[in-house]
């Protein structure tokens, strides 16, 4: 498995190794080295080989540099890893598209390459850039994004809006599976015990974990707080992430500037299997995410997460959202506002009843397409690539 990622905080990665363990395959991932981490290092019985140091890539020039590195450094591994372990499928992750081919030696050696498209990057690059660059880049995104599909003998994606457009640019349906980034319904527990708190006379947390991006909306969250301060001054916000960022030096200025600071709380990234008690500690998710072409096509797996465990959710009404929760089980916003946000928040601080009705209804959505039966899926597609 190749991710330009880092295999301890990359929770569908974890999904996906823990699948292929349970049915005695052994697993094998090449993935880039966060801070202090080794080199080589053996995590639950997978192999995870870390061949590049993290780098901060705020600029599309440093992301490229570092791609292009870390491609580079992959396909070399695989190479020397593919002559000592006669690999049966190689599972590679984008983004990059291109990092599929990473996989050229064993696909010369008739090993089947299954590419995982988690982000369509046509539409994140005519998000990130302005009107005029991508349309100079546009053809190239598309080109890369084709070849890199052809390269591969199945592509698995996310939402059935991520299968349309691929669809739509050539690449063939019966080519493609959907398997959604489902939260691991073992290991995320339902918990009510936060439901026995008054919100009004206890510390009130609100929590956000994942990318740190300004697509992610997490500044209207920040001015919603001001707002709701005159009212409730017990309410707390806490980010986890990556929190060495540009963004998150503007959510900072953002938080000084409206006299806000000591209510926003920023903290690192914690590992994929101490999620499920981080949110324990907390009253509400919240995922305000930008309602843009792109992020329509997203499905935040920290919304599931959430549902999962009784964390009542406040989120964008996104295409990708809509199919899976109802109106009766999330607080929507069909536009990231602070006011609006405001409002919602002052009316489910008080109403501990709603929270948890909220979180009951929630649940019972998300466990339609939870990680058991997408696992399934998964298993039956790396059999069946097997055997061909």
């Amino acid at each position: 498995m190749i991710a330009q990622s880092t295999y301890d905080y990359d929770a569908r990665i974890i999904r996906y190794c823990r699948a292929l363990k349970e049915e005695g395959i052994e697993t094998d991932v090449i993935c880039f080295k966060y801070f202090n981490q080794k080199k080589f290092e053996n995590v639950d019985g997978v192999n995870v080989y870390r061949v590049i140091d993290f780098n901060n890539k705020d600029s599309i020039l440093r992301y490229i540099v570092f791609s292009f590195r870390f491609l580079i450094k992959a396909f070399f591994k695989t190479i020397s890893l593919h002559k000592k372990n006669n690999y049966s499928v190689i599972h590679v992750h984008n983004m990059p598209d291109y990092l599929v081919f990473a996989a050229l030696y064993p696909k010369i050696k008739k090993v089947p390459v299954l590419l995982d498209i988690h982000d369509l990057t046509v539409e994140l690059f005519k998000e990130k850039w302005s009107y005029r660059k991508f349309k100079l880049f546009k053809p190239i995104l598309i080109f890369t994004e084709r070849i890199s599909c052809n390269f591969a003998e199945h592509i698995i994606t996310v939402t059935n809006e991520c299968i349309e457009n691929l669809v739509k640019r050539g690449i063939k349906k019966e080519k493609i599976s959907l398997i959604m980034n489902a939260p691991d319904d073992n290991l995320f527990t339902y918990d009510d015990l936060r439901f026995r708190k008054n919100g009004s006379d206890k510390t009130f947390r609100i929590l956000y974990h994942g990318t740190l991006a300004k697509r992610f909306g997490l500044h209207y969250v920040v001015e919603a707080l001001k707002i709701v301060n005159d009212s409730y001054t017990n309410v707390e916000f806490h980010i986890y992430g990556n929190t060495e960022s540009e963004y998150v030096d503007e959510l900072k200025s953002l938080a000084k500037k409206i006299k806000i600071s000591d209510k926003i709380f920023f903290n690192q990234s914690v590992h994929y299997n101490k999620v499920n008690d981080l949110i324990k500690n907390f009253d509400l998710g919240i995922v305000t995410y930008e309602p843009t072409e792109y992020m329509h096509l997203a499905f935040p797996t920290k919304a599931g997460e959430y549902a999962l465990t009784g964390l009542p959710i406040i989120i964008t009404k996104l295409e990708s959202i809509k199919t899976i929760f109802s109106n009766e089980s999330v607080i929507y916003i069909e536009m990231p506002d602070p006011r609006l946000i405001a409002e919602h928040l002052k009316e489910i601080i008080s109403n501990s009843n709603k929270r948890k009705q909220l979180s009951l209804n929630a649940r019972n959505d998300i466990e339609k397409v939870s990680w058991s039966k997408m696992k399934q899926k998964y298993l039956l597609l790396i059999s069946s690539l097997i055997k061909s």
